[in-house]
């Protein structure tokens, strides 16, 4: 039985890590691409305030007004002008359905709630992304494939 030089382990090893990084980097493309279909089917807006406000038309009844609180870039010093985050309050009857037999749950507060949402800017517009899709992993690989907007630096963060 023959031993293995040094050599040939190293070359083995950084085989191994470039075949697991390009596999990732396939996965994290494919992931990208679905995400924003998925984004892109669920609207597209002019800006994040305007598809803010008409998600809380579509998801809560009778909707009294939208107070957007805060909408800016997600970094602090506006580097990733694509990526956004929005902070609002809505003030509405309850949540959707709006049945009147089988109505949505009542919100948080009453007669209003807070919540806040990410916005990707694509070449097209403005899309929702949820939080539990990774939006700051898909606003840096949309970067890496060319498929960012140019977003809106402009509005920064108080501080930035």
């Amino acid at each position: 039985m023959q031993q293995k030089s040094s050599g040939r382990i190293l070359l083995e090893i950084l085989g191994l890590v470039l075949a697991v990084g390009a596999a990732g980097a396939i996965l994290l493309t494919v992931y990208t691409y679905s995400a924003l279909g998925w984004a892109h089917r669920s609207g597209v807006y002019e800006t994040p305030q305007a598809g803010t406000i008409a998600r809380a038309n579509r998801f809560y009844c009778d909707v009294e007004k939208v107070d957007i609180e805060h909408a800016s870039t997600n970094s602090f010093d506006g580097s990733n002008p694509h990526i956004w985050y929005v902070i609002y309050r809505v003030y509405a009857k309850n949540h959707a359905p709006c049945d009147a037999d089988k109505p949505g749950s009542v919100l948080y507060h009453g007669t209003y709630e807070n919540a806040g949402n990410f916005w990707l800017n694509v070449k097209q517009g403005w899309v929702f992304m949820p939080e539990g899709k990774f939006p700051m992993v898909i606003g840096f690989w949309m970067k890496v494939l060319g498929l960012a907007g140019p977003g809106d630096a402009y509005h920064i963060p108080l501080g930035g």
